[in-house]
């Protein structure tokens, strides 16, 4: 049975299975997974938390930017806060609660929003050693251009990315550049020698959210 942890205002739902070598992080906006939630803690041989509660339009947005779509709040860029918070208290607590091994394998899964954090956390630090973007909202003003600006690092792990064939046709003008821009961090994360998978699938841009997650954990996990 899963295990609900709450951290200030995030509410972390663990699996029961724990493997204290490898956990993996979902960022997800709502607290739907818990039948496959255990299903895929045992399958991929994985200890599996997702984090909810986040105030989304605002922790996931590495700057400030104007909001989209058009009338929308802006968004405030706190990014940076929200990272610290999880490596100072949130993934502390979670894994002195489910003893983990001092220095396991991290994994960081973001869908939307939550997939353009994964990137830019991963460009940033080495918390996590692999991280999965289910259509990241690469369309996000400035974000291109801060990865062609910014000196890669050097990673080990693997980096998953997945959009569906639909997402570049939105009515939304702004997000019609994620195709495109997806494209061109590929490019520059190979040429900086970082392991990187790519799928398109079927489906806008909320279609099949499980499907999309089994994509995403038969990556990274391929050896169980």
């Amino acid at each position: 049975m899963t295990q609900k942890i709450n951290i200030d205002s995030l509410s972390c739902l663990c699996s029961s299975r724990i493997r204290k070598d490898r956990i993996a992080y979902i960022l997800y906006p709502l607290d739907i997974l818990s039948d496959w939630l255990e299903q895929a803690a045992e399958k991929y041989g994985v200890t599996i938390v997702v984090v909810t509660g986040m105030d989304w339009r605002n922790v996931f947005s590495p700057w400030s930017a104007p909001g989209v779509p058009k009338g929308a709040p802006d968004f405030k860029g706190e990014s940076p806060e929200f990272l610290k918070l999880l490596q100072t208290k949130v993934i502390p607590e979670i894994e002195e609660t489910m003893q983990m091994d001092s220095h396991p394998e991290r994994s960081l899964v973001g869908v939307s929003m939550s997939g353009l954090f994964a990137l830019w956390q991963w460009m940033v630090c080495d918390t996590f050693k692999n991280i999965a973007s289910l259509s990241g909202s690469f369309w996000y003003e400035g974000f291109l251009d801060w990865m062609k600006k910014i000196k890669m690092p050097q990673k080990s792990g693997l980096g998953f990315f997945l959009l569906g064939d639909q997402e570049s046709k939105s009515k939304v003008k702004a997000f019609d550049t994620v195709g495109v821009n997806t494209e061109e961090i590929l490019k520059l994360l190979k040429a900086a020698d970082i392991k990187v998978k790519f799928e398109s699938v079927p489906g806008n841009h909320f279609a099949d959210a499980i499907p999309r997650l089994e994509k995403a954990f038969e990556n990274l996990f391929p050896n169980r």
